[in-house]
């Protein structure tokens, strides 16, 4: 989640040249392009298709292409790219409803046995087939690579936010095994035949279909990972047959953007687009003045002073993310040890104050761990109330000196004027100054790592539309327990969840939620509201709590419209 401010501080003031120098070369490079803003253009009164069924998108928060591998840890950015370059044996609708894309499937009566049957006419981009032992073998070949990369150091995304993709995998049987390298294959994944793919769970998991969306899935073309192993795989593979998406690189500009046009090899419905330009915008405040200018088809990602002028255009649409802002408390040490000091801290905080007021409306204060476009969710009254915050410190310190506390957190996640209205309302109700300290990105995953600090915010982002990776993040094992908080009830109450189902599974992670909120192992902040701008002219796509929505390309098309 990003609440910066708007101001530049002068100690920053030196790369700012850095970075507009390049940035104003790609605006007037795109300058030179049609303009794309604009209304419709009506035929006998109905809109009509555009001649040139050209998309020129903004890929945000990156300055070039790190990884084309759909089995690495992407960024949002990156999951963009992965769906546009492979697809996989299910896709989510806009809903997030799991619907077949390159196979159909049965599911055993004890859940734990998945058979695919795979569309035959599913190949790679360069017209090689795509099989049941494919899925075998790219499967394999993503643990693997998954395992060697293990060692690497944590970015903020591996240590605060979502878990690795490979664990996406672990319900799989024999996962785990591959995964620690007391295997060489997957015993729980097997090709029956040609086109038949039997994959054995080691418990049912509920979530297991909606897992198969993910990148990390995907199919990839295993003989150019092999005549390609020793290069780059950005530079030389991009523009081949690697994958099985509706899409393949035609121009790579480093360090500016992508050219994709359709692949002829694509099993599903023939595309409307005929190229379709990704341009690499890290900031996505140069991103909402290129939209703005003409020069882009959408733009999402936006800033809170963005969000807040572009409410008034019809072309605004924001939701809800899957996405939860939350503070954590060291619970093994003073004085954070004491739950009802954690209550006091959470019952101080106004959040609606904070969501409304301080941030004016851009995100949703939250009361849950869950968010509200989260299936599972379940609505809590607000929290805040003084008089209480009041009486639970004195329970927790009696007459005792208040005691120390320092606020942690990373300074690209919360803004200043958002740190000091909360450290304003502890003042207030509770009579502790507590100190900020704000750290790079860096600086805070060490501090993470290394568990010193005392209080502190992580941002969860699920991978899935369920509860279930929000609740598995605070069991006593989690290495994403920031709080190192353990609690038996919390963990047996999600564990009986894991291979429950229905109704009694969501009332299971309702329950395992009540007891973490009760303990205040986490004080829930706020949900973020993800927002896009998307020209009428557009067909297609969307904005949904995962954010941009694509997918059926068929589906894309430019309608006629002036400048």
């Amino acid at each position: 989640m990003f609440l910066r401010s708007s101001g530049v501080s002068v100690g920053r003031r030196w790369r700012l040249s850095v970075v507009l120098f390049p940035l104003c070369a790609l605006l007037l490079i795109l300058s030179a392009c049609a303009g794309k803003s604009g209304t419709l253009i009506l035929l006998h009164g109905k809109p009509a298709l555009a001649a040139a069924q050209e998309l020129s998108i903004p890929l945000i928060g990156t300055t070039d292409v790190n990884s084309i591998d759909p089995a690495s840890n992407l960024d949002e950015s990156g999951k963009l790219l992965a769906g546009m370059l492979y697809s996989g044996l299910v896709r989510q609708d806009e809903q997030l409803q799991v619907v077949p894309d390159q196979a159909t499937w049965q599911i055993s009566g004890d859940g734990k046995t998945y058979t695919f049957s795979l569309n035959p006419a599913v190949t790679f981009a360069d017209g090689s087939p795509v099989t049941a032992q494919t899925y075998v073998d790219s499967w394999t070949s993503a643990l693997k690579s998954a395992a060697a990369s293990a060692a690497l150091p944590p970015t903020l995304n591996d240590t605060s936010d979502t878990p690795l993709p490979y664990t996406l995998a672990l319900p799989i049987a024999g996962a785990d095994a591959l995964y620690t390298g007391h295997a060489q294959s997957l015993a729980g994944v097997q090709a029956v035949d040609a086109h038949t793919l039997r994959v054995t769970l080691t418990q049912p998991t509920a979530t297991f279909l909606q897992s198969l969306a993910q990148p990390f899935f995907f199919p990839v073309n295993q003989s150019l990972v092999s005549a390609y192993a020793q290069q780059p795989w950005p530079v030389t593979i991009a523009e081949h047959g690697i994958g099985t998406g509706p899409f393949i690189v035609k121009q790579w500009n480093r360090d500016i953007s992508l050219v994709l046009v359709p692949n002829t090899h694509y099993y599903g419905p023939k595309l409307t687009l005929t190229q379709l330009t990704v341009y690499f915008m890290n900031d996505p405040q140069v991103a909402y003045i290129a939209n703005r200018a003409g020069h882009f088809d959408l733009t999402y990602n936006m800033v809170t002073n963005d969000q807040l002028s572009a409410k008034k255009l019809n072309t605004f649409s924001s939701t809800t993310l899957l996405q939860t802002d939350a503070l954590f408390f060291n619970v093994n040490q003073a004085p954070f040890n004491s739950k009802e000091l954690r209550q006091a801290f959470a019952s101080a905080l106004d959040k609606q104050r904070l969501a409304n007021v301080t941030l004016q409306g851009v995100v949703t204060p939250a009361e849950t761990l869950f968010p509200p476009t989260m299936t599972g969710y379940q609505a809590a009254p607000a929290s805040f109330n003084a008089a209480h915050a009041s009486q639970l410190l004195k329970s927790a310190i009696g007459s005792g000196a208040a005691p120390s506390i320092t606020f942690t957190y990373p300074q690209s996640a919360l803004s200043v004027p958002t740190a000091t209205a909360m450290q304003s309302m502890w003042q207030q109700s509770l009579g502790i100054h507590v100190n900020l300290h704000p750290l790079q990105d860096d600086a805070y995953v060490h501090a993470l790592s290394t568990n010193s600090i005392q209080f502190g915010l992580y941002t969860w982002t699920s991978q899935l539309d369920d509860p279930s990776d929000f609740a598995s993040r605070l069991l006593s094992t989690s290495t994403q327990n920031a709080g190192q908080w353990q609690n038996a009830a919390y963990d047996s109450t999600v564990k009986q969840a894991e291979t429950a189902s229905g109704a009694d599974r969501l009332r299971l992670y309702d329950q395992a939620e009540q007891i973490a909120l009760h303990d205040a192992a986490i004080v829930p902040l706020f949900h973020d509201t993800g927002a896009a701008l998307v020209g009428p002219w557009v067909q297609g796509i969307s904005y949904n709590a995962m954010g941009l929505y694509f997918g059926d390309w068929s589906q894309v098309k430019i309608l006629n419209h002036n400048f």
